[in-house]
C-alpha cells in the first residue's frame, strides 16, 4: 500500500515511524508547514517532501494517509485526502468539535473510502480481555462505570508550545489533549453515555483552558459512572473499574483483575436471609493474550492495512473515534452552562460555545 504522512514535525511521529517500517508500507512522501521539518525527514526516509499538503495528493496520489497535524487542522486534512481519493488514518482526537467529524465521517461515506482513527488503547491485551467479559455477560448487569487518570503537567510542559491549552490552539485543555483514550475506553468497554454533567476548573495552571474536570455519566440503560481527569495533580495514569451484577473489573498499574460472584446480585439481594449480608467475591483470572505490537501504532496500522486490503473491521472507524469527542465537548459545554447535557450533542450550540471560548473578550 502507497501511504504518506502529513503533519510529520509532530512528536508523535516516531511512533508512526516504526509502525510504517514494521508493517512494510510504500512511504510515498511527508508533508509539514514546517518546511525544514518536512525536509529532514523526508532525507531520513528517502522520499519526497512538501510544505502543503494539497501538493502532496496532487503529485504522489497515495493509496492512503496518516494525519498526524494538530487536531484543529484533522477535518480539513483528512477531508481533502478522501476527496482525492486516499483512505485516512487520523491521530487522536478525531477533530477538535463533533460536527467537524459528522464532516469527516460524510466525505469518507461520499468517497467510498475507510477513515480510522488512531486510538491504539483499544488493543491492549487488558482492554480486549475486558471488552470480552463484559460482551459475553461475565459481569451480570453493568451498573457502575469510574475512570480516574492523572497525567501531571508543570508550567513548563504549556510554555514548550503557544498552542498548549488554548481555545484556539487546542479547543480544549486535559480533555481534548491527554484524556482522549480515557474517554475512549469509557466508550468503548461501556459505549457513549446518554447524559452528562461535569464541572472543569483551572487549578494551578496559567492556561485558559481546563487542568482538571470531575464529571458524572449516565446510560440509556441506567448504567450510572463518573471521571476523572487532571493535569494539575499527583498520582496514578489510569485507574478504572466496572461493576456489574456478576462481578467487578479493575484496571491499574497492576493490570487487569477480576472479582466473580457466585450468584448474580440480584438473586442475591432478594433471597438472601441477612440483612446486612454481603455476596462474597472470588479473584478470577482473566485469559488475557499478549500479542505482539498490542497497544502500540503498530497494531494499528497492521488492521488498518487489513481493513483496506481485506475488509477488516477497523478497530476505531470515524463514528467511533467521534464517540470520545462528542463526549469532550459535551462535558466542555456542561462545564460552561452549569447544567447537565443529554447526548446527541446540539452541534450548532457547542459551535456557538466553542467561537466565543476562543475569543480574546473573554479573557479580558
Amino acid at each position: 500500500m502507497r501511504i504518506a504522512v502529513i503533519g510529520v514535525g509532530a512528536n508523535v511521529f516516531a511512533l508512526h515511524a516504526q509502525a510504517l517500517k514494521a508493517t512494510e508500507l510504500e512511504l510515498v512522501g511527508v508533508s509539514d508547514v514546517n518546511e525544514a521539518a518536512a525536509e529532514r525527514r523526508a532525507e531520513e526516509l528517502g522520499c519526497p517532501a512538501f510544505a502543503d499538503h494539497r501538493e502532496l495528493l496532487e503529485k504522489t496520489k497515495p493509496g492512503a494517509v496518516a494525519v498526524l497535524a494538530p487536531h484543529p487542522f484533522h477535518a480539513s486534512i483528512a477531508i481533502d485526502c478522501l476527496q482525492a481519493g486516499a483512505h485516512v488514518l487520523v491521530e487522536k482526537p478525531i477533530a477538535v468539535e463533533v460536527a467537524e467529524a459528522d464532516r469527516m465521517i460524510d466525505a469518507a461515506s461520499r468517497a467510498q473510502r475507510l477513515l480510522a482513527v488512531s486510538l491504539q488503547h483499544r488493543t491492549r491485551s487488558e482492554i480486549r480481555a475486558a471488552k470480552s467479559s463484559i460482551q459475553s455477560g461475565r459481569l451480570g448487569e453493568l451498573q457502575r462505570i469510574q475512570m480516574s487518570a492523572i497525567w501531571t503537567r508543570t508550567a513548563s510542559y504549556y510554555q514548550l508550545a503557544g498552542w498548549r491549552g488554548t481555545w484556539r490552539g487546542e479547543g480544549g485543555g486535559v480533555l481534548m489533549n491527554q484524556a482522549p483514550h480515557t474517554l475512549d475506553l469509557v466508550c468503548h468497554l461501556a459505549g457513549q453515555p446518554s447524559r452528562v454533567v461535569a464541572w472543569n476548573r483551572t487549578t494551578y495552571h496559567q492556561i485558559e483552558t481546563e487542568d482538571t474536570t470531575l464529571a458524572m455519566f449516565e446510560w440509556s440503560n441506567g448504567v450510572l459512572g463518573s471521571l476523572f481527569v487532571s493535569t494539575a495533580q499527583a498520582g496514578e495514569a489510569e485507574q478504572l473499574e466496572i461493576a456489574g451484577t456478576r462481578g467487578v473489573l479493575q484496571l491499574s498499574r497492576n493490570g487487569l483483575e477480576f472479582w466473580e460472584t457466585k450468584d448474580d446480585l440480584r438473586e442475591f439481594l432478594a433471597t438472601s436471609p441477612e440483612p446486612f449480608g454481603k455476596p462474597p467475591l472470588e479473584p478470577t483470572p482473566l485469559d488475557i493474550e499478549p500479542q505482539p505490537g498490542a497497544g502500540e501504532h503498530i497494531a494499528i496500522y497492521a488492521n488498518f492495512v487489513e481493513a483496506v486490503e481485506n475488509g477488516a473491521p477497523l478497530v476505531a472507524d470515524g463514528e467511533e473515534g467521534r464517540k470520545s469527542l462528542e463526549l469532550a465537548n459535551a462535558m466542555i459545554y456542561s462545564s460552561a452552562i452549569g447544567q447537565q447535557v443529554t447526548l446527541p450533542l446540539d452541534r450548532p450550540a457547542y459551535s456557538r460555545l466553542l467561537e466565543d471560548l476562543r475569543s480574546p473578550a473573554t479573557y479580558r
